[in-house]
C-alpha cells in the first residue's frame, strides 16, 4: 500500500501542476534504515514462508524511519498505520484475515507465516485485514486491507504529492484548479463527503437490530437530513464569520469524537436516543460544512475557472456518495458498528488536508448575536436579488422531480424489473445509481469544454428541461438496459443545471457573504424537498409510481419552457 501511495501520489502531484523535476531535491534521514527495511519486505514477497519476525522487523524498520521524519507531511501517518498493524500482529501472532470478506470479493486467501484467520478470540479486530478493497475484475485491483495499510497509502501519497508543489503562497496566489491548493480542498471534501453516508448506513443497521422498529428506523434516517433543512440558514452565517476554510476544518474535528464515540455508547448499552443525539450533533456540524463548501470555491478560483471547479466538485460529490454508501454496506456486514470508526477517521483525513489549504479569512472573533443576524442577512440578500432570487425559484419549481425520483427509483426498479423481488431491486438499484455517477463525471468532464460560451441562465433551461424529459422517459422504459441508459443521461443532465446554478449564485455574491447565502440556499432546498418526498410516497400508493414520475418530470419540464420565456432567468451571461 505504501509503493502504491508515493506512485499515486507522483501522479496527482503532476496533474496538479507540480514539476516532477522537484524530486532530485527530496531528502530522507535514516535513508539506508529504510532500504534495508523495503528489501525484507520485497524478499517476503518471494519467499513467503519467511519467519513471522522478519515481516514484524520490516514494518518496524519503516516505521521507524517515518518517526524519523516526522516534519514529512505524511510521515506521521506512515508511522502510526504501521505501528498499527505491528500492534495487532504482535497481539495475534500474525496478522488477522478475514476470510469471509476475502471471499467476497473475490481475493486469493493468504497462505503466508504473516496472515492467521481471524476468529471471535482475535484482539483488536478493528486492526485488522478487514475492508474490502476492489476497483477491477483483475486480481491486483482486488485485497482486502487494514485501517494501517490505508494510512500508510494516504501518508505515502502526500509525501511526494507535496514535496512536487511550489511553495504554498505561490501556489494559492495562482488560483488554478491544477493547483495543490485547490487538490487539498477537493480531496478533502471529497473524504468528508465519502464518509457520511457509512454513518447513515451504520446508524440504519444499529436501530433495526436493536429494535426491529421500521418506524425507529426511519427516524434513523430523518437524523442524519433533518440538521440539513434546520441549520444550513445558520451554518451559512457560521462559515462565513469563521471564513470557509476554518469553518469546513473545524466541523471535521468536531465530528472525529462525535462519530467515534457511537460504538462506545453502544458497547455501554446507552438508549438509542443518545446515540441519535450525537449523531445529530454531527450532522449540525455538517450543515455548517455544506454552505462553507460552497463558498470556498469561489476563494480558490479565478472567476472563469469556477465552472470547471464546479463541476469536478459535482462529479465527486455523486461518484462518492455512491461509493460510500457500498463501502458503508460492505463495513456493517463485516465489522458491524466499528463502521464507525471508519467514518471518524474519513473526518480526520479530511480535517489534515484542510489544514494546508491557503486562503484569506476573517480575523476578527464570531459572535453568536452577529451569526444569527447575519443568517437572516443571507435570506435577505438572496430575496433582495432580482436575479438570485428568479433563479432561486425558478430552480425550486423546476427541482420538484428531483426528490421524487430520488425517493422511488427503489420502488419504480422492484416493481416493473425485479418481479417485486426486494434482493434483486436492491442490485438494479445499485446499477442504476451507478449509471447516473457514471453520467455525472461524464457530463462534468466534457460539458464545460463546449458549453462554456453560453448563457449560464439558457444552460439552466435547457438542464431542467432535459432532466424533465429523462425522467418522463424513465417512466416509460420497457427493458432495464434501456432505463440505464436513461440514468446515465440523466447524470449528465443534472450537470447541466447544477453547474450554472451554483455559479450564479457564487458570482452573484459578495465574496464575505457567500457562505451564508449558500446556507440559505440549501435551507430552502431541503425544505422544498421534504413535502415532495411525502407527497411522492403517498401519490405513488395511488396512481402509480411510473404515472408520479411522468406527472413530475413534466411539470420540470413545463417549468423549464415557462423559464425560456423569462428574460431574468434566460439571459443571464
Amino acid at each position: 500500500m505504501l509503493a502504491s501511495g508515493v506512485i499515486l501520489g507522483i501522479a496527482a502531484g503532476v496533474a496538479f501542476g507540480g514539476d516532477w523535476r522537484r524530486l532530485s531535491t527530496f531528502t530522507l534521514h535514516l535513508w539506508p534504515l529504510l532500504v534495508a527495511a523495503s528489501a525484507l519486505r520485497l524478499a517476503t514477497l518471494f519467499y513467503s514462508n519467511a519467519e513471522l519476525l522478519v515481516y514484524v522487523v520490516g514494518f518496524i524498520g519503516i516505521g521507524t524511519v517515518a518517526l524519523a521524519n516526522w516534519r514529512l507531511p505524511g510521515s506521521s501517518l506512515i508511522a502510526l498505520g504501521t505501528f498499527m498493524n505491528v500492534l495487532v500482529i504482535l497481539l495475534n501472532s500474525g496478522m488477522p484475515y478475514d476470510v469471509p470478506t476475502a471471499v467476497s470479493v473475490g481475493v486469493r486467501i493468504p497462505d503466508d507465516a504473516l496472515h492467521v484467520v481471524l476468529d471471535p478470540a482475535t484482539r483488536l479486530p478493528l486492526l485488522a485485514d478487514i475492508i474490502p478493497f476492489a476497483i477491477g475484475p483483475l486480481a491486483f485491483t482486488r485485497a482486502v486491507y487494514s485501517v494501517g495499510d490505508f494510512l500508510l497509502a494516504f501518508g505515502g501519497f502526500l509525501i511526494p504529492f507535496m514535496w512536487l508543489q511550489e511553495a504554498p503562497a505561490v501556489d494559492a496566489a495562482r488560483r488554478e484548479i491544477r493547483s495543490a491548493n485547490f487538490a487539498f480542498f477537493w480531496l478533502a471534501q471529497v473524504i468528508s463527503r465519502f464518509g457520511d453516508p457509512i454513518t447513515l448506513v451504520a446508524l440504519v443497521f444499529v436501530t433495526y437490530r436493536a429494535t426491529q422498529s421500521a418506524l425507529l428506523t426511519a427516524v434513523a434516517v430523518a437524523i442524519t437530513i433533518v440538521p440539513n433543512a434546520l441549520f444550513s440558514l445558520f451554518g451559512g452565517a457560521i462559515a462565513d464569520a469563521l471564513g470557509p476554510r476554518r469553518a469546513m476544518l473545524w466541523c471535521d474535528i468536531v465530528r472525529v469524537p462525535l462519530i467515534a464515540a457511537v460504538p462506545v455508547l453502544l458497547a455501554m448499552n446507552m438508549p438509542l436516543a443518545v446515540i441519535f443525539f450525537a449523531v445529530f450533533l454531527a450532522g449540525i456540524s455538517g450543515a455548517v460544512f455544506g454552505p462553507a463548501r460552497g463558498a470556498l470555491v469561489p476563494a480558490l478560483l479565478t472567476r472563469d475557472r469556477l465552472a470547471a471547479g464546479n463541476s469536478l466538485v459535482f462529479a465527486s460529490d455523486r461518484a462518492v456518495e455512491i461509493g460510500g454508501a457500498l463501502a458503508g454496506g460492505v463495513l456493517v456486514a463485516t465489522i458491524g458498528e466499528n463502521a464507525f470508526y471508519v467514518d471518524a477517521l474519513t473526518f480526520g483525513l479530511s480535517a489534515l488536508l484542510l489544514s494546508r489549504v491557503v486562503v484569506q479569512e476573517p480575523t476578527g472573533k464570531m459572535r453568536w448575536s452577529g451569526v444569527i443576524a447575519n443568517a437572516f442577512d443571507g435570506l435577505r440578500f438572496l430575496r433582495k436579488s432580482t436575479v438570485l432570487w428568479a433563479n432561486t425559484l425558478f430552480s425550486l419549481s423546476a427541482q420538484v422531480a428531483n426528490p421524487i425520483i430520488n425517493s422511488l427509483t427503489p420502488v419504480l426498479l422492484i416493481r416493473r424489473f425485479a418481479q417485486d423481488d426486494p434482493a434483486r431491486g436492491a442490485v438494479l438499484y445499485g446499477a442504476a445509481e451507478a449509471a447516473i455517477a457514471f453520467g455525472a463525471v461524464l457530463g462534468s468532464t466534457l460539458l464545460p469544454r463546449y458549453v462554456s460560451g453560453f448563457r449560464k441562465g439558457r444552460l439552466l433551461i435547457a438542464g431542467f428541461g432535459a432532466t424533465g424529459l429523462v425522467i418522463v422517459l424513465i417512466a416509460l422504459a420497457p427493458t432495464f438496459a434501456v432505463a440505464a441508459i436513461l440514468f446515465g443521461l440523466l447524470g449528465i443532465t443534472n450537470v447541466l443545471f447544477y453547474v450554472p446554478t451554483v455559479t450564479i449564485l457564487q458570482e452573484g455574491t459578495p465574496t464575505e457573504m457567500t457562505a451564508r447565502v449558500f446556507g440559505a440556499r440549501i435551507a430552502l432546498t431541503n425544505l422544498s424537498w421534504v413535502p415532495a418526498i411525502f407527497l411522492g410516497g403517498v401519490l405513488s400508493d395511488s396512481i402509480g409510481v411510473d404515472v408520479l414520475l411522468i406527472l413530475a418530470g413534466s411539470l420540470t419540464l413545463a417549468t423549464a419552457l415557462v423559464g425560456a420565456f423569462l428574460p431574468v432567468i434566460r439571459d443571464v451571461p
